[in-house]
């Protein structure tokens, strides 16, 4: 009767809990920090993506920029997404550079938690580059 049982609940705890779908590392971009630049018109958006790669000496980063300008904060993130082979994953993004005040509606449309904020008034982009 006990081995019923416990068949039975560990069946149904297939049924109820989700398996994430697998994603492969090749195919995601690891979004390390986010750049929003807003000239009064148009929002111009930079992500800048860590590559990891192995080596001799143990593992080394490259860097991959994607970049796209809207008037809509939201469809930027929008053509970036479908522009990118890649799934983005945001979850790891350490610093956002902005200059615009409020940031608190970027963090939202990313859905980000990141450690830094930057409020750079000339070029975020080159503040990106040197993070």
């Amino acid at each position: 009767m006990k081995k019923v049982l416990i068949v039975i609940l560990a069946i149904s705890g297939l049924f109820l809990f989700r398996i994430p779908e697998y994603k492969e590392l090749n195919d995601l971009a690891i979004i390390e920090g986010i750049a929003v630049y807003y000239d009064g018109v148009n929002y111009t958006i930079y992500l800048k993506e860590i590559i990891p790669i192995k080596s001799e000496q143990g593992i080394e980063y490259k860097y991959k920029y994607y970049q796209t300008k809207d008037s809509n904060v939201y469809e930027c993130y929008k053509k970036i997404i479908s522009n990118t082979k890649k799934k983005l994953y945001l979850k790891r993004c350490k610093f956002l550079v902005t200059n615009i005040s409020g940031s608190d509606e970027i963090i939202n449309i990313f859905k980000i938690k990141p450690k830094n904020i930057y409020h750079e008034i000339k070029d975020v982009y080159e503040k990106l580059k040197q993070l």
